[in-house]
């Protein structure tokens, strides 16, 4: 079973947003994946959905993987009619496009969305409550994010750091040109950016303020790599014990090639707070440097 539409937003006379979208069972189960995603009639992504999503108890629970799908989604009171909810609004002054669906897993209750600003910013969220076992624990996402911005290839991926001095981008700013997995990095305000090389466009990735750090179980934070059609696992990447993303790393080169990027955000739920508090993670997703996208 599935669930998928077309989306012109907000409306075809204003095409801002446009794109496809599927929330599907396996092998498909990774959550709303988008496709074809076109800002201003400039395309941003291939695909961008949240194939794998892990759960690390400190006790004797788990581990598990727990695919978002079609099945274990539920319709709610705002659309009672079908599993993926489209909902317009609007806050601080622009206008947005919410496209999210709920899902019962065990005792997990869980919001997976995606939120698409009329500015050109995109946030992938995840958020989760409910306790499967009496004991902390935390739900390890990872979004997996083909960028298609100007066309497949013709990539260029940055990373900040503040003690990175100016080699041509601004203060910062340095290339990244082989396949690469990193560590958040608080203190020097590490993030990363992918652009089109001829044209300078792209979106600066930046880690949300409740997406953690690595540990033992969930090793990084991002991957960057170069894109192979038999590396879209959909549904199927990884397992509860391993994300199975570090044998992807190979050493290509990323410079001038087509780029995807996975992100993974650390979500922490405390026993003691009980399972009706909700938390989230999720990274946003910037036109970088404000560079003129229409």
């Amino acid at each position: 079973m599935a669930e998928s539409g077309s989306v012109i937003w907000p409306s075809a006379a204003e095409p801002i947003w446009r794109f496809n979208y599927l929330l599907a069972d396996s092998p498909d189960q990774e959550g709303i994946a988008v496709t074809q995603v076109y800002f201003r009639g400039r395309k941003v992504f291939w695909k961008a959905s949240l194939p794998s999503l892990r759960v690390q108890y400190n006790g004797d629970c788990g581990p598990y993987k727990d695919p978002l799908t079609y099945n274990n989604a539920q319709t709610t009171s705002l659309c009672p009619s079908q599993r993926v909810c489209l909902h317009s609004y609007v806050s601080g002054g622009f206008r947005a496009l919410q496209v999210q669906s709920y899902h019962r897993i065990g005792a997990y209750r869980l919001t997976h969305r995606w939120v698409f600003w009329e500015d050109g910013a995109c946030y992938p969220r995840l958020y989760s409550a409910g306790l499967q076992c009496n004991d902390d624990h935390r739900h390890h996402a990872y979004w997996r994010f083909d960028f298609d911005i100007g066309g497949a290839a013709n990539d260029l991926v940055l990373e900040y750091n503040t003690y990175t001095p100016n080699q041509g981008w601004g203060n910062g700013w340095h290339t990244k040109t082989t396949e690469i997995a990193r560590l958040k990095n608080t203190s020097s305000q590490r993030s990363w950016a992918v652009l089109d090389k001829q044209s300078g466009r792209g979106y600066h990735i930046l880690p949300g303020p409740h997406d953690g750090n690595a540990d033992a179980f969930s090793t990084r934070d991002i991957w960057i790599m170069r894109y192979h059609g038999a590396e879209d696992k959909h549904g199927q990447q990884g397992s509860a014990s391993s994300d199975d993303l570090q044998p992807y790393l190979n050493g290509e080169n990323i410079d001038g090639q087509d780029v995807v990027v996975w992100y993974a955000g650390h979500l922490a739920h405390e026993a003691a707070h009980g399972g009706d508090e909700w938390h989230h993670v999720g990274p946003y997703l910037i036109p970088f440097q404000n560079w003129d996208w229409a």
